[in-house]
């Protein structure tokens, strides 16, 4: 379905006084910019662009024509893609024209475009550039502390010092919280787990430390809510993992690993954003106190520090010899770190902006040598969190359908109920739980979600619409569905694996194949049907798709070169021999 405005902006804007020139920049990219000129009169007109019955709002609509002087990113998307929202340097979202004025130094605004179903990340710069967040986006948290400050310290993987992000006060309110906390949020020693097992989690050996829970005391809920600001994702119960407050003593830390989940953790659920799936996307961690020596957030994956230092010979006598502890205090001294500064936090991203796990992200809390280490750290999802079902206090559901076929409600997996075209349904429920929309069936393609929050408390309403797909071709626009009643070709697609390594193909995360190097096989599937191809093992993260064509008979010849996999395209068919035809 294409979808396009019924103008474009000119290259340039002679002797126009309203006019301003603003760098153009794929999401989180701090090269290949592209200078825009841009009048008032021209941004007027995206306030009045519709898409079918839909008018579009500015900032979309603003994005979408944006999207034709760049190439934005989205992980095997087809490409033009098309972003639907456009950030400023300091983190607004753009809605209006006056956005796009100079800075009051005179500066060029610098504007990101975000791929629509991705989220916005803070763009590097260079090393030890200084970012001041808009007001707008994380408010200054008293009139005597200054606005909330990025400064980057690695591109790859994306780490960020965070200034003005908690004060005194409310640093030793967190830990006060956690002292007195009792219960199952009663701090004890740290575990680590997936997400599914019981609420005792799992003891390792790898992290020593202790930590307690906080999600509603005062103090947390605005530490909570300053974080996803800081990060411009909408806040939901759904998107979090509750406020996690830790202490070390001497020699304890935690040793390297990802705060993202792989694949292997759960075949079922969809961990890979470039893909609509969900993981964690982002990790604030806030340091509330000041050690006296250790207990920095290191990098190993990340770029090494100049000038190194050697690790003391009585830091080293602390630990036993080819321990892990050993190994994370030599990157302590040799690598990328945050050294734990009270009031400041670290801002890392565990997903690239083109949606990617993003492995580099791996981190370690370097061993404590001496005093104490107070943190607290929040997980932020890009959608609805994995992990086990949480009941919260009762809560008065309201769910709207506006699109213009049958919507199967689904909670926590679990077939709930079916709302008609125009329908309205009422629902008891709870804080916490989660809902998904689908089109055709309960286990249909996720088009809409929803997590009952603490408030209101009663009429929180849902209003479910169809998703909109774009495309900067020529045409209409119009606010499609994705039904599962649209005609289907039947389709033959041959398979070939020219890697040097075994793959294995999937579709919607079921194993169909696997192919030793140079095997062939066939199979009959339909048109629009996505498969994926990963190495090895369907566990691993894909390499590529192949989204199937129109044509009655398809090649697919594999390997990670190739990124031209779509069957809308010419193809050719190969036989045993090896010869092809179109």
């Amino acid at each position: 379905v294409a979808f396009a405005l019924l103008f474009q902006l000119a290259a340039s804007i002679p002797n126009d006084d309203n006019a301003v020139t603003f760098t153009l920049y794929d999401n989180g990219s701090s090269e290949n910019g592209v200078d825009i000129n841009l009048s008032s009169e021209q941004f007027q007109k995206y306030t009045t662009t519709s898409s079918g019955d839909d008018e579009l709002p500015p900032g979309e609509a603003f994005a979408i024509d944006m999207s034709s002087y760049i190439d934005v990113s989205k992980y095997m998307a087809p490409k033009p893609v098309i972003a639907t929202r456009a950030f400023r340097e300091d983190g607004e979202l753009i809605t209006e024209f006056q956005q796009l004025q100079p800075t009051a130094t005179g500066h060029k605004r610098r504007v990101y475009l975000v791929a629509e179903d991705l989220e916005f990340i803070w763009p590097f710069v260079e090393l030890w550039h200084n970012q001041t967040v808009s007001p707008n986006v994380v408010p200054p948290i008293s009139d005597d502390v200054g606005p909330v400050v990025l400064e980057s310290l690695s591109e790859t993987p994306r780490v960020f010092r965070i200034y003005n992000m908690a004060t005194e006060e409310e640093a030793n309110a967190i830990i006060s919280t956690a002292l007195n906390a009792t219960g199952d949020n009663a701090i004890k020693r740290s575990t680590v787990g997936s997400g599914k097992e019981s609420k005792e989690g799992v003891k390792d050996s790898g992290r020593t430390s202790e930590n307690a829970w906080d999600t509603d005391s005062p103090t947390a809920k605005a530490m909570i809510a300053r974080s996803f600001q800081l990060t411009n994702i909408e806040q939901d119960g759904g998107k979090q993992d509750g406020l996690q407050v830790v202490r070390y003593k001497p020699t304890q830390g935690y040793n390297t690993h990802p705060d993202y989940f792989k694949p292997k953790d759960d075949i079922e659920f969809n961990f890979y954003p470039y893909e609509g799936g969900s993981n964690r996307f982002a990790t604030v961690f806030m340091y509330l106190n000041e050690p006296e020596e250790g207990g920095s957030t290191v990098f190993p994956e990340a770029p090494g520090i100049v000038p190194s230092t050697p690790v003391p010979q009585s830091t080293l006598d602390m630990f036993e010899p080819r321990s892990w502890e050993r190994e994370v205090i030599g990157h302590c001294h040799t690598k990328l770190g945050v050294t734990p500064k009270l009031g400041t936090a670290a801002l890392f991203y565990s997903i690239t902006p083109d949606g990617r796990i993003d492995p580099s992200s791996h981190h370690a809390a370097c061993p404590l040598i001496k005093g104490i280490k107070w943190g607290a750290n929040i997980w932020i999802w890009n959608k609805q969190r994995y992990g086990e079902v949480r009941t919260g206090d009762p809560r008065y559901l309201i769910m709207t359908n506006e699109c213009d076929e049958d919507v199967y409600i689904s909670w926590e997996g679990r077939d709930s109920a079916i709302i008609p075209p125009s329908g309205t349904m009422s629902m008891n429920s709870f804080e916490h739980h989660r809902f998904k929309a689908s089109f055709g069936s309960y286990k249909g393609e996720k088009i809409a979600e929803f997590t009952a929050e603490s408030e209101p408390v009663e009429g929180q309403h849902w209003k479910i619409k169809a998703p909109r797909q774009r495309n900067l071709s020529a045409g209409t626009s119009s606010s499609v569905k994705q039904s599962a009643a649209v005609e289907q070709r039947t389709v033959t697609l041959h398979l070939s694996n020219e890697e040097k390594e075994t793959v294995c193909i999937s579709w919607q995360g079921q194993k169909l194949a696997v192919l030793t190097p140079g095997k062939k096989t066939s199979m009959n599937t339909f048109e629009n049907h996505v498969f994926d191809v990963s190495l090895r093992s369907c566990e691993s993260e894909p390499f590529d798709k192949y989204i199937v064509g129109a044509d009655e008979v398809q090649s697919w010849d594999i390997w990670r070169y190739n990124n031209n996999n779509n069957g809308n395209a010419e193809s050719e068919v190969c036989d045993e021999g090896g010869e092809c035809q179109g």
